[in-house]
């Protein structure tokens, strides 16, 4: 015999809670409703604050962002120069493009291809393909740019900053 043999069908919600083990539906009097009426207050709906104003995002911004990344691939790829960085990154991502730029000329000319050789030439075309900017504070902005090479896409990641009067990056990630 099943154990829900015995069960009968329930005739109404009073039923079919008692048989699930659902909770019951409270019985409300018309005296407690009524009563609740009256004691309730109505609040008007307030409006919702207004949200913050975004910051404009100045077109030098815009400019920087592609100017290192193209340049930052380039220094990578040999090409250009690490010293024309100088002025549009800090100290720190400065250090890093070069240790980054000189590990890979290292590893080309360890594998028997000259600093000028095919193998670098990866980074001469190098095309901007987008360039999003986010604004966080009105002189910090973080951006994104595709760049497209002859063989592959990067993903750059940088932010820049307003620093003494002018636009720098203080990160630079090169993917």
């Amino acid at each position: 015999m099943s154990p829900l043999s015995h069960v009968r069908p329930a005739s109404g919600a009073t039923e079919l809670a008692r048989v699930s083990g659902a909770p019951r539906p409270v019985p409300v009097s018309a005296a407690v409703s009524a009563a609740r009426e009256q004691t309730a207050t109505v609040l008007p709906l307030a409006r919702p604050p207004a949200p913050s104003p975004v910051p404009e995002i100045p077109p030098e911004v815009e400019a920087v962002a592609r100017r290192v990344a193209r340049g930052a691939l380039e220094v990578m790829g040999g090409t250009r120069p690490l010293q024309q960085m100088s002025r549009l990154l800090d100290a720190r991502s400065y250090e890093r493009l070069q240790l980054r730029s000189n590990l890979i000329r290292s590893i080309h000319e360890s594998h028997g291809g000259a600093a000028t050789g095919n193998a670098l030439r990866l980074h001469r075309n190098v095309i901007i393909r987008s360039v999003r900017i986010c604004p966080i504070t009105p002189n910090i902005f973080e951006g994104s740019v595709v760049a497209a090479e002859q063989k592959r896409a990067r993903a750059i990641a940088l932010r820049i900053e307003r620093l003494r009067g002018q636009w720098r990056v203080t990160e630079l990630q090169i993917g």
